[in-house]
C-alpha cells in the first residue's frame, strides 16, 4: 500500500520528536509536503559526470554528438566507460560523441507498484 504524503510527513514527525512538537506542526507537514513535491519534479536522468551505474546494469542512456544531434538508447551498461545497445558499443572517452544521461530500467514490479491506482481505477470501472 502507498503511504500518502501527509501520512509520511507524520510518521516522520512521530520517529524524530527532537525536531517536532506540537507548536510546528502545521509548518513541519507544509515544509515536508513542498519537499516531496519538489523531489517528484526532479528528473529521472542521472549525469554520467554524478556517478555511473553499476556494472552489467540495463540503462536507457543519452548520446551526443559532436555535430549537436542526440540520441536516445535502451541498453547495458558494461563498466569501464563501455555501453552497448542493439549490438553497437558506445565509448566513454569517444572523440565522435559523448554518453551524457542515463536512466536505470525499472523492473516490472516498480512499474505495477507505481501505476498501482491507474489498474485500480481500471478494475473498478471493469475496463
Amino acid at each position: 500500500m502507498k503511504q500518502t504524503v501527509e501520512e509520511a510527513a507524520i510518521e516522520s514527525c512521530v520517529i524524530d520528536r527532537s525536531i517536532y512538537n506540537d507548536e510546528y506542526q502545521p509548518y513541519y507537514l507544509d515544509g515536508f509536503k513542498d519537499g516531496a513535491e519538489w523531489q517528484a519534479k526532479q528528473s529521472p536522468w542521472i549525469s554520467v559526470k554524478e556517478r555511473l551505474p553499476g556494472k552489467n546494469t540495463g540503462v536507457f542512456f543519452t548520446v551526443e554528438w559532436k555535430d549537436s544531434r542526440k540520441g536516445y538508447f535502451v541498453g547495458l551498461y558494461y563498466g569501464n566507460g563501455q555501453w552497448e545497445s542493439d549490438n553497437r558499443m558506445f565509448l566513454q572517452d569517444s572523440p565522435l560523441y559523448r554518453i551524457t544521461h542515463y536512466m536505470p530500467i525499472p523492473s516490472f514490479d516498480e512499474i505495477l507498484e507505481a501505476n498501482r491506482d491507474v489498474l485500480e481505477r481500471i478494475k473498478e470501472k471493469g475496463d
